[in-house]
């Protein structure tokens, strides 16, 4: 790039807008890379990232109006970063660095007061064997990948402490970053009771000034230790040690909105960018880290056994076509697990992957699924509330009457975690607590209801994905799944991992104290091989999954592409995405088209959705493919239609 030495200097500034978002700016001085820069777009100011000077362009241009920083906030890596993930997912910069990081954020100021970081007493752990000589084989200099297959329970959250440490020690900073469902006080005050300090902690529920606090503490390297959620990795460190991924099998590690970014590869580019370890750790990896293990591209150690005397809970499946129902939900094995328990004084965990109280309602007249008006969508009842609620547009129902037949008789069929709850406490009254995202909207809600379990106020908790992991109660003997069934029925080549991942995860919730655990798994599929492998054979599973993957041409094996179009006429919508595709076939006759076809959910707000899944040898071949595809939708495209990119795709719906 050609620097100019002159009256007046010309900066490129990267913008967080949806547009392609580098603009040219006049300055009265060379604004060094890396700096914030408040500029004017449109009628509004927004603040940017300074690119660098350049040549005088033959268009006028606006002043920048300020530069808050004397120094550079983002380093050039950071920005060459940002450059690779928008070009990796096809998405303009401007776009990427909107969908990475907060415009809040951006332009908020640094703290005046002075960081006074609050001490704690250190609590000492001896690490295991199995954990000491993990942490040996990890150097801490230089770039690698190492995946930590553990057990729940094994001690992964030791072996990064222990690291993250040594990393201190260097006076360099640590990423740990986790779902956004695992930030519990437990892990919080694990890591405090191990480091003597907090970390600062960062995502997208904390308020704005608490989440300005630690990006501008890690930032300026008052922190060293930054803990959040997808998000964090965004947050820039010019002395960056060591980034930790846990769970990072976790579906939510996929950004679904643009940039489709999955944080665990741009992890692994980002510290290979600064020549640093990532370490990458689950009890259930994704089937494509294992296969990365095997190629040689990531080291692979295993966590086998517990800490202490606790072991692996028993796991038994109850065929739901042989059982009697309690209430139509529970079978008669579950409900005297589940009194066996209670009457033990221990207590219990009954997982449900659908919140509300029924999940289907249905016509008595007419027969009719009652969908939302806006979205093809079945409604969810909640019936504490009295509404039936569409998930997708938000849309709530009352007083709800048959969209076919204008019927009044409308009856539910399936459950969610309200009807367990209600009967639940129905046979064990005030024992219960519930735990899902209609119940719960914040943190501080979640924190003190996990604490009134782990005081033992209730004995058995009822929820969705947010108790499958992280959480550790020794009193919790019991761990009873109903309607896993429903997810290996979702159109997803991923299902039958997903049922894997998630029966292990709240599996291992149970027997993490001196008794030893139980875990009962209610379906109507027991012959599933899925099933067998979880109950048999745990270790063998990914040698099933990577053989039925290659067999039929799945990720890892094939590259994936997916493209989602979307308009609110549907005839319209219907002839551009056939233009478009038949041109890329005719262009690409090596790629595999499904599609186009009726999206899963094929309408949400009154839009209608056309989906093309796209299968390639080779990733250069995609990447060429998907921005031929943006070329062909700005030719064809008419009113407000969409097109959006997903390139390896995890949402299918």
């Amino acid at each position: 790039m050609k620097y100019i030495i002159s009256e007046r200097h010309y900066i490129d500034v990267l913008l967080p807008v949806a547009t392609e978002g580098v603009y040219t700016y006049r300055s009265e001085e060379n604004v060094a890379i890396g700096r914030r820069v408040l500029v004017p777009l449109g009628k509004r100011n927004v603040m940017g990232i300074s690119l660098g000077a350049v040549d005088k362009p033959d268009f006028e241009c606006r002043d920048i109006l300020s530069a808050p920083d004397s120094l550079p906030i983002f380093p050039v890596i950071w920005i060459d970063f940002i450059k690779k993930l928008a070009n990796y997912y096809i998405t303009s910069l401007g776009q990427t660095f909107h969908g990475v990081i907060s415009s809040k954020v951006i332009a908020s100021e640094p703290p005046e007061d002075e960081f006074n970081r609050e001490t704690f007493p250190l609590i000492p752990l001896e690490l295991t064997e199995e954990q000491r000589f993990i942490t040996e084989k990890i150097p801490l200099t230089g770039f690698s990948v190492h995946l930590i297959q553990g057990i729940t329970g094994s001690g992964k959250t030791e072996i990064y402490l222990d690291l993250i440490k040594k990393v201190v020690a260097q006076g360099k900073q640590i990423m740990y970053l986790v779902p956004e469902i695992a930030l519990t006080p437990q892990l919080i005050d694990r890591i405090k009771n191990r480091l003597g300090y907090l970390p600062a902690i960062y995502h997208s529920k904390l308020t704005d000034n608490k989440r300005n606090d630690s990006f501008w503490r890690f930032v300026n390297g008052e922190q060293p230790v930054l803990l959040g959620a997808r998000s964090a990795l965004f947050v820039p460190s010019s002395k960056l040690g060591l980034i930790i991924i846990d769970e990072e099998h976790e579906n939510t590690f996929k950004q679904e909105e643009s940039p489709s970014y999955h944080l665990r590869d741009m992890a692994v580019l980002y510290s290979r960018m600064n020549n640093i370890p990532v370490i990458l750790g689950s009890a259930t990896p994704q089937s494509e880290s294992i296969a990365n293990a095997k190629a040689g591209k990531y080291n692979l150690h295993f966590l086998k056994t517990r800490p202490g005397s606790s072991e692996l809970p028993a796991i038994e499946l109850v065929d739901i076509k042989k059982s009697s129902l309690v209430g139509g939900i529970m079978t008669e094995y579950m409900y005297d697990e589940v009194a066996r328990t209670v009457s033990k004084g221990n207590q219990a965990i009954l997982f449900l992957n659908r919140k509300g109280y029924a999940t289907s309602l249905f016509c008595r007249d007419c027969g009719a699924l009652q969908q939302c008006a806006n979205c093809s969508v079945a409604l969810t009842m909640y019936k504490n509330s009295g509404r039936c609620v569409c998930h997708y547009c938000g849309t709530e129902y009352k007083n709800l009457k048959c969209t076919e037949c204008g019927s009044e008789e409308i009856v539910d069929a399936g459950f969610g975690t309200e009807r367990v709850e209600e009967l639940i406490e129905q046979m064990f009254p005030g024992k219960s607590l519930r735990l899902d995202t209609d119940k719960i909207k914040t943190f501080k809600q979640m924190n003190l209801l996990l604490e009134d379990f782990r005081k033992k106020k209730a004995q058995i908790l009822i929820g969705t994905q947010l108790i499958a992991k992280g959480l550790h109660f020794p009193d919790v003997t019991y761990v009873g799944i109903l309607g896993i069934d429903n997810i290996l029925a979702i159109p997803d080549f991923r299902a039958v991992e997903k049922v894997y991942q998630l029966i292990m995860q709240v599996s291992g919730r149970a027997g993490r104290g001196e008794s030893k655990g139980k875990v009962q798994i209610q379906t109507f599929m027991p012959d599933n091989p899925v099933f067998r492998y979880i109950k048999e054979e745990p270790e063998k599973f990914y040698e099933y999954e990577l053989s039925r993957r290659q067999q039929f041409e799945y990720p890892p094996y094939v590259r994936m592409g997916r493209l989602i179009f979307s308009y609110s006429k549907e005839p319209e919508l219907k002839t551009v995405t056939e233009n478009v595709i038949i041109r890329l076939k005719n262009e690409y006759p090596e790629a595999v088209f499904y599609g186009p076809a009726k999206a899963v959910i094929y309408k949400i707000k009154n839009r209608y959705r056309l989906s093309v899944i796209i299968k390639c040898k080779t990733n250069k071949y995609l990447d060429e493919l998907l921005y031929q595809s943006g070329n062909l939708f700005g030719k064809f495209k008419t009113g407000t239609m969409t097109m959006k990119i997903d390139k390896d795709p995890y949402f299918f719906m």
